[in-house]
């Protein structure tokens, strides 16, 4: 990549992750796999080189751009987290009071039911905490959606996902061993079990 491209390609990553800050400001971070596609449909791509703003990183591929991204990081202009990033600058828009303190007992309530929460959904709704409140809370990353309906607190999460790992090592995982183990329903087991199984998949 010459120096051109590089830094269109620089000017671009932080335009289109800018652009998905403003769409999702709830949100701390967006995926690096959401970043590339923003991205590469950028207006600039329908210009001319010489034209303000113009150039096209068609011929750029997609390692060479995080090879770009991760320059930016290194120089803190951006922030990265495993596969998701942010610029540094950016600051989530906070809730109000009223808000804030709505989602934290939501989240307080989650934690202390463990490996069986009820429906956020539900309980959201009769706590005044619209559905697009809870869909940027899962956005973030705070609140893990392991199956329909069943959600967990980050740290909970975490937490349940190693002790599913040091149970793996000890044998096989089966629903009724699980639901055992952490005391929870048939139905929490069975989604516990099969999100950390997708996981693994992705990650292989």
């Amino acid at each position: 990549m010459d120096s051109a491209q590089r830094r269109l390609a620089e000017r671009r990553l932080v335009a289109a992750l800018r652009r998905l800050h403003r769409r999702e400001p709830m949100r701390v971070d967006v995926r690096t796999d959401a970043l590339l596609p923003e991205l590469r449909s950028d207006p600039g791509e329908r210009l001319p080189p010489g034209h303000r703003g113009g150039g096209s990183l068609r011929e750029v591929s997609d390692a060479e751009l995080l090879a770009v991204m991760e320059a930016l990081v290194e120089a803190g202009n951006l922030v990265r987290r495993g596969h998701r990033v942010r610029l540094s600058d950016h600051t989530p828009i906070l809730l109000d009071p009223q808000m804030r303190d709505r989602v934290g007992r939501l989240m307080t309530g989650l934690r202390e039911a463990g490996a069986e929460p009820p429906r956020v959904d539900g309980v959201a709704a009769r706590m005044g905490i619209p559905v697009g409140v809870v869909d940027q809370l899962r956005s973030a990353g705070e609140l893990v959606q392991v199956a329909e309906g069943i959600d967990y607190p980050r740290g909970v999460a975490d937490k349940l996902r190693a002790r599913l790992d040091e149970m793996a090592r000890h044998g096989p995982l089966t629903v009724s061993r699980v639901r055992d183990r952490l005391r929870t329903s048939r139905r929490h087991a069975e989604a516990l079990i099969a999100f950390r199984r997708g996981l693994r998949a992705r990650q292989h």
